[in-house]
């Protein structure tokens, strides 16, 4: 009696089993080798183009900094570095007194017409001009002469390096009077000389390449 409803209880479980694969392949379906596979959320996030919102409209963005853009106006320290770093031997200090007593001398040589002191001072295309201005003034017995009231201001205004070439420009400020003329001093003059030094020469010395007058 037990032994046969041992039987029965397993054909019967055995029936509701069977019955239950049957239900849920119905319900769930086959493989058929066709279906389509869903995307994974986490693979090719979407990315969306930046739109401004109120935190970046109230300047809490930082903003974008744009490193050795050439087409911004450079600074005479950053000038004067580029300067420095084709030749370490500059020095400003040492370079504003030269250009300081080279301006006296050739405002001084020009206005007595000494073309020797004027020659090795100037580049050869400034010396030309100045030759022929001399030349073109009338005959005087007596060299003109200028004489400085008080002390030469001078300043380095601009910089630049094209090459092997460095080229320096001076602001000078001076007070100039012409000896034999009146004794009071004229008004200040504003010079600005640009000197040249080729790195490639021999010669270690600066020459004066243009002359403007400043304001």
């Amino acid at each position: 009696m037990s032994e046969n409803g041992s039987v029965i209880d397993i054909l019967i479980f055995a029936g509701i089993a069977i019955f239950l694969v049957f239900r849920l392949r119905s319900v769930l379906g086959r493989r058929t080798g066709e279906e389509r596979e869903r995307p994974n959320p986490f693979d090719n996030v979407p990315v969306l183009p930046f739109r401004q919102g109120p935190a970046d409209q109230a300047g809490l963005r930082p903003a974008l900094v744009i490193d050795n853009d050439s087409t911004l106006p450079q600074s005479l320290d950053a000038k004067l570095a580029r300067v420095h770093a084709a030749d370490p031997a500059f020095e400003e200090k040492h370079f504003i007194a030269g250009a300081r007593a080279a301006f006296q001398m050739i405002v001084s040589a020009f206005a007595a017409g000494d073309l020797a002191t004027l020659r090795p001072l100037l580049s050869s295309h400034l010396y030309g001009e100045f030759g022929r201005t001399i030349s073109e003034r009338p005959h005087r017995d007596t060299p003109d002469s200028i004489r400085f009231d008080g002390v030469v201001e001078a300043e380095i205004v601009d910089a630049s390096m094209n090459g092997r070439e460095m080229q320096i420009q001076v602001r000078f400020a001076s007070r100039q009077i012409h000896v034999g003329g009146v004794e009071a001093p004229e008004e200040e003059t504003i010079d600005l000389w640009s000197f040249s030094r080729d790195l490639g020469s021999r010669d270690p010395n600066w020459q004066l390449v243009e002359t403007a007058i400043g304001h």
